[in-house]
């Protein structure tokens, strides 16, 4: 198990305002601790610790992120305010493969497209469903 320490990450140079958020995201879709995260990372706890501060992590450390979470490391990298979404040229979005997806998620994300094909349908029709 491969560990980083706090030597690979760099301080946030202001772009990725929203990173933090996403890790949370992640971390509670899957019902994870920063402990568990670190378990399946490798990385340490003080590298986490110190993201929530404001620091943002470096190529390698975001790696090890993208590979603990599945997800793909040009998303983490464009979170983490490492790229812009133009040069991760982040309009081509790049599917996980619905196995590796959990099923919370999945389920979330039929919930929101069937109450958007009954509202489309509703609009449609002139009538609300309740």
């Amino acid at each position: 198990m491969a560990v980083s320490g706090s030597d690979n990450v760099v301080e946030d140079d202001g772009e990725g305002g929203d990173f933090v958020e996403y890790l949370e995201r992640h971390l509670a879709e899957r019902g994870w601790t920063v402990h568990d995260f670190c378990e399946h990372s490798g990385l340490k706890p003080s590298v986490v610790f110190r993201w929530r501060k404001g620091y943002r992590p470096d190529i390698g450390n975001a790696r090890i992120m993208a590979k603990a979470l599945g997800v793909p490391l040009l998303e983490v990298l464009v979170k983490a305010g490492r790229l812009t979404a133009a040069e991760a040229n982040a309009d081509v979005r790049i599917a996980p493969e619905l196995s590796e997806v959990p099923v919370a998620v999945l389920m979330r994300e039929l919930a929101v497209r069937v109450a958007r094909l009954e509202s489309d349908e509703g609009s449609r029709t002139g009538v609300r469903n309740r």
